[in-house]
């Protein structure tokens, strides 16, 4: 993977995955009700569902490569038409409400809801469809590849989920200003329609 594309890709995954959600509203939940300890039992969850959903298109998508391949420029302005909705979206959200989001549930329980919340979440399977064949060489798909893609990913997500943690009461305070709110809705979709914008010109 060259490291501009590595580049991208990290970054479009650490903006996707700090992008207020349920995940994330969760992770935050967690964070600051029961500790440091919790929220990453829950990333690791997180994390595992995420990984599921792209293990299995990075794996496939060589067997679709032929059929893929020839629409690849469609599928370029899909992805990035994607992001950018996906960016308008979080621009125009309304109020964030914590309460909907709050967690009882014990330490060993917080791997199993990082997991199942993502693993059900049928968007991230829509985002890693629109944007990695945008990214990836589709002739290029071997073993050693492939594991690159997981391992950015991997360290995308991670990376994301730990600040969360570790700044879980900062940001919930700033989550729970409705003006705080609105800025960082409009920030972070900012970011993900100008990270659409730049896969038209990758």
């Amino acid at each position: 993977m060259e490291q501009s594309t590595f580049t991208i890709l990290f970054f479009t995954i650490l903006v996707f995955v700090m992008t207020p959600g349920p995940g994330t509203l969760a992770l935050l939940s967690i964070s600051t009700s029961r500790g440091f300890l919790s929220s990453m039992m829950y990333s690791v969850g997180a994390i595992l569902g995420d990984l599921m959903y792209l293990s299995l298109i990075v794996f496939s998508i060589d067997v679709l490569a032929e059929r893929i391949e020839p629409l690849i420029g469609i599928v370029r302005f899909f992805g990035a038409a994607y992001l950018m909705y996906l960016g308008y979206s979080q621009w125009t959200s309304g109020a964030i409400n914590l309460s909907e989001f709050q967690s009882n549930s014990s330490s060993r329980k917080d791997f199993i809801a990082g997991f199942v919340i993502s693993g059900t979440n049928p968007k991230v399977m829509i985002f890693y469809l629109s944007v990695l064949p945008v990214l990836i060489d589709l002739t290029q798909v071997k073993l050693s590849y492939a594991l690159q893609i997981i391992l950015t990913v991997a360290l995308g997500l991670l990376t994301g989920l730990v600040v969360i943690s570790l700044l879980g009461k900062q940001l919930k305070r700033i989550i729970n200003s409705p003006r705080a709110a609105q800025r960082v809705n409009r920030i972070s979709g900012t970011v993900m329609f100008f990270v659409g914008v730049s896969l038209v010109f990758l």
